[in-house]
Parts: structure tokens; C-alpha cells; sequence
């Protein structure tokens, strides 16, 4: 049972930060917002249950299968649990959209729980608004889109927490800057100081980090054009893609359309056989991805772009054999093209094998084909 806080106690806190939010946010508070203490058991309890609760059955371990294929995590890391870790090392309070009331973690010192309490009152006003529950349903088939408006909600928030800080040293409004690339690193390196991101997959620890450095560089972008109204506006029409957190033009002149495959385009399975799971990876990911090894690094950002859509599926196991197929669309034949070959030069950072047309045996446990047609990439694993 978490502690209820009386005067004095880090809740105590909760109602003058609230009341700095919604001033600087310009969103009033329909609702009061009520505060509870828990210790880092419970914290971790309420993770554990809200996956198990919310969660598709076996999303995760479907998860696990197409990170591994793809290269977001190596092929024996164990997903769930680096997952829950990685969540663990970064939570120091949280908002809860389903009980509606914000928790603050016992273990956080005095001067950061402030921080914290603006940060996530900013939730509890985009939930009595927007409601997050349904903005960030984590039952959606789309997990790029799924990241992109975690985006919105964690740039959102950070830039809150920011203003404030500014506002209170004397500081112009974030707006004013024309880049927030300092805080960004700043933010980025706060972060990633915990020895679960340290030792993390570096393309799962940037997944993990990207709404809250992209998201608030996509948030920047949208307060220099007319402040936080502006702000309301990208959460009444919503990001469909990490794409448009990471070109914000993209979002701002609706110049972007998705070409996302159906499932059925996806190849090396049994015809008419359809995929036990299916997903979105997007640009951001894949750029991750292609960012997570020193030979690839360079040209990551320059071969995710032109990514217009993507749909990876996990087909059921046959003689111990799951197959992953992955099929990404390009705004061009050279982008296709430009991708195919960064993620070949991958492959072979990975596995030490040259890469060869049709299939490659990568390891005794794994194998892949890339083939290019047209504007289309079509990766497929057999992993056992």
C-alpha cells in the first residue's frame, strides 16, 4: 500500500507546481490531481502490472523475436527484462492515466522531486485534455507511431519543466532559442549516466531516450512558431510517424503521406499464411539501428531518410525456424537502394560475413535475403 503524504512530505509540493504548469502551459486544470508516495518495490510492482495488464499477450516476447532479427537488440539479450530495467534506472515519479493521480518516488532528493512534479503534472493536464490512455494505447499495431506521439507527450513536457527552470533563473522562454541541441545532449547524458543504459543495447537505450531528446527538439520547433496554442494543435491532429518528429516540416506543411505495406506483401512465408504479429518499425529506428555500430554510423541518418513506410511480421515456427519479414517502402529507387546497402555493410559489421545474393548464412542459428525492387526493400530472417 503506498504512503499517503502529509505537510512537508514530497506531495506537499503538488499543488503550487500544478498551479505553475498550468499557468505557463495555458491549460487550466479540470480536475484536482492527487498524490501518493511509493518506494521503488512498488514502482517496479506497478511496471510489472501495467505490462501484464496492458499489453497484448506475448507482445513482448514477439517483440524480443523481431529486435533480435533486425539488429535492435543482439541475437541472446533478453528483451523483457532489459526493457523493464532500462524503464527502472530513468522513473523518479510518474503519472498514472488510469487513477488519474501522480506518484512521487521516495528515493528521489528534495530539490529533484520539484523537477519531477512539473514534469508530470504536465501529463496530468495533457490526460484531463487529450487523454493519454487512448493518445498512447500501447495496444496499437504501430509502434513507430506509437513512439512518435510519446514524442509530443515527453517534448511536451520537458519543455514545461525547462520554461520553468528559465523563468525562475530569469531566463527568455525556450522559444526564444534557436536551438535546444545543448539540451538535448544535456538530457541525453543525464540519462544514459545509469548503469542500465550504459550497458544497454545502444539502439534500444536511444528508443528509450528518443522522446524525450527528438520530442523535445520536435516540441522546439513548435513553440517558435506560435508557442504552446501550437502545441494543442500538433495534439489535436497527432504525429502518424517518428518521420515527422524528425523533420517537424514534414508535420507542420502536411507534406507526408504513409505507404505502409499490407501484411500480405511481406515475403518467405507459406502463402496465404499470415503473420502471428506484426509492426511498424519507422525511420527513427531503423537509423538507430544503422547508428548502433561504429562502420555504419556515418551514413545511418542519410540511408533512414526517404523512408515513407514499413511493416515487419513474425510468422509462426516451423521446425524450429521463426521467420522474420521485414518491408520497408522509399520515396525512391535510390533511397531503397542507399538503405539496402547500409544495412548489408551492417550485417556484415555483425557477423563477419560478406554479403551475397539471396540468402546468407549469418550464424548457425540465423540467416537472412535482402532484395531491392523498385522503391521497396524486403529483408527476411530464419532464426532458430
Amino acid at each position: 500500500m503506498e504512503a499517503q503524504a502529509t505537510e512537508g512530505e514530497p506531495c506537499s509540493i503538488v499543488q503550487q507546481k500544478l498551479a505553475e504548469v498550468t499557468r505557463l502551459r495555458g491549460l487550466a486544470a479540470t480536475s484536482p490531481v492527487p498524490c501518493a508516495v511509493e518506494s521503488r518495490t512498488q514502482v517496479e510492482e506497478f511496471l510489472r502490472n501495467t505490462i501484464a495488464r496492458k499489453l497484448p499477450p506475448q507482445k513482448l516476447q514477439h517483440e524480443q523475436a523481431v529486435y533480435r532479427a533486425v539488429g535492435v537488440v543482439p541475437d541472446d539479450y533478453d528483451y523483457p527484462a532489459g526493457l523493464l530495467n532500462l524503464y527502472m534506472s530513468q522513473i523518479g515519479g510518474y503519472y498514472d492515466p488510469e487513477k488519474k493521480r501522480f506518484i512521487m518516488a521516495d528515493w528521489m532528493p528534495a530539490h529533484i522531486q520539484a523537477v519531477i512534479a512539473r514534469h508530470e503534472l504536465t501529463h496530468a493536464l495533457q490526460d484531463q485534455h487529450y487523454s493519454l490512455s487512448s493518445f498512447i494505447d500501447p495496444k496499437m499495431e504501430n509502434g513507430d507511431e506509437l513512439l512518435a506521439h510519446s514524442g509530443l507527450i515527453e517534448g511536451d513536457a520537458t519543455a514545461v519543466m525547462l520554461d520553468i527552470e528559465r523563468g525562475i533563473k530569469g531566463m527568455a522562454p525556450l522559444s526564444s532559442e534557436r536551438s535546444v541541441k545543448a539540451y538535448m545532449e544535456g538530457q541525453a547524458r543525464a540519462l544514459a549516466a545509469a548503469a542500465e543504459l550504459k550497458d544497454s543495447p545502444p539502439a534500444l537505450r536511444d528508443l528509450v531516450l528518443f522522446p524525450y531528446t527528438h520530442g523535445l527538439r520536435f516540441v522546439h520547433e513548435l513553440l517558435r512558431r506560435d508557442g504552446y496554442p501550437e502545441v494543442d494543435r500538433a495534439f489535436k491532429r497527432a504525429p502518424q510517424s517518428t518521420r515527422e518528429i524528425l523533420h517537424e516540416r514534414d508535420f507542420i506543411d502536411r507534406r507526408f503521406s504513409l505507404a505502409v505495406p499490407a501484411a500480405q506483401e511481406l515475403r518467405g512465408a507459406a502463402a496465404g499464411v499470415p503473420p502471428s504479429y506484426s509492426d511498424t518499425l519507422g525511420e527513427f529506428l531503423i537509423r538507430a539501428v544503422l547508428e548502433a555500430e561504429k562502420e555504419t554510423r556515418g551514413d545511418a541518418a542519410r540511408a533512414a531518410q526517404g523512408w515513407i513506410g514499413d511493416r515487419v511480421g513474425l510468422f509462426p515456427a516451423a521446425d524450429g525456424v521463426i521467420i522474420v519479414s521485414w518491408m520497408t517502402s522509399w520515396e525512391s529507387e535510390n533511397d531503397a537502394r542507399e538503405f539496402a546497402l547500409a544495412y548489408r555493410k551492417l550485417l556484415k559489421t555483425r557477423y563477419g560475413k560478406a554479403p551475397t545474393t539471396g540468402r546468407m548464412e549469418l550464424s548457425p542459428t540465423k540467416a537472412a535475403s535482402i532484395e531491392v525492387s523498385g522503391n521497396r526493400v524486403s529483408v527476411v530472417f530464419w532464426c532458430r
